[in-house]
């Protein structure tokens, strides 16, 4: 892998944009933290600790899943993909650099959501380790869905709607804020196709909020395995 170019790319989609417009973190965050908010009064304060582990996920997820819009418009209109495939970068290189210039365009978001979750005793600092793999891999999986769907769209006014509705029906629909057990399990295993489900339910059970189960981690890493796969083999890379 070309880590200059990685780092690069990371720098101008990530960095950069938090400089140009921070205003972009209040607009990713605004539905989460709606979200957290109609659950605090609903539930009455007692799905709090759902509504931040969930969060958590759905700011990374969402980030990554408007990226198919980005890409989109990177490769249709800035062309920018007619100049990397001249070089050496791969597609997997062009794929890690916007990984983690999603998880810099994140990381404050995701800050706000783990300094609410030390401020209600939820999240401590041995805790980390596991939640940031979770986080991880939800970022890796969702990433490269966006990359094998965006490097097939023919119109980049398609990909602002797509995005959309993925991100709805990733963060909202799946239980991300409210406790996964009280799901049917038929329900429960037809969400798992969506990564922050799985991740979802392993925080929930890591951190003693719902039953301990063994096998969504196995799903999450599956899941992550065959989507960098996808991105590898079936991204569209040259035209």
């Amino acid at each position: 892998m070309r880590i200059r170019f990685i780092v690069t790319f990371a720098w101008f989609y990530g960095w950069s944009s938090l400089k140009r417009g921070p205003t972009y973190i209040i607009s990713y965050l605004s539905l989460p933290l709606s979200l957290l908010f109609l659950v605090y009064v609903l539930s009455q304060g007692r799905l709090v600790s759902y509504s931040i582990l969930g969060g958590l996920i759905s700011v990374i997820a969402s980030n990554s899943l408007s990226s198919i819009g980005d890409f989109a418009f990177m490769r249709l209109e800035l062309r920018l993909q007619d100049l990397l495939v001249a070089t050496e970068v791969g597609p997997l290189d062009y794929m890690a650099g916007l990984m983690l210039g999603n998880l810099l365009f994140s990381s404050p978001g995701v800050l706000v959501y783990l300094l609410m979750g030390y401020l209600i005793g939820l999240i401590k600092s041995f805790t980390l380790p596991l939640l940031m793999g979770v986080l991880l891999l939800v970022l890796i999986s969702t990433s490269s869905l966006s990359m094998v769907l965006a490097s097939r769209l023919k119109h980049t006014r398609h990909s602002w709607g797509l995005a959309g509705l993925l991100s709805i029906a990733f963060t909202v629909i799946p239980p991300m804020y409210y406790p996964y057990d009280v799901l049917p399990r038929p329900i429960l295993y037809a969400l798992m196709l969506s990564p922050p489900t799985p991740g979802a339910v392993i925080l929930q059970s890591y951190y003693g909020l719902a039953p301990g189960e063994l096998w969504p981690g196995l799903v999450l890493v599956g899941e992550t395995v065959a989507f960098l796969l996808m991105a590898r083999y079936f991204t569209r890379w040259r035209e």
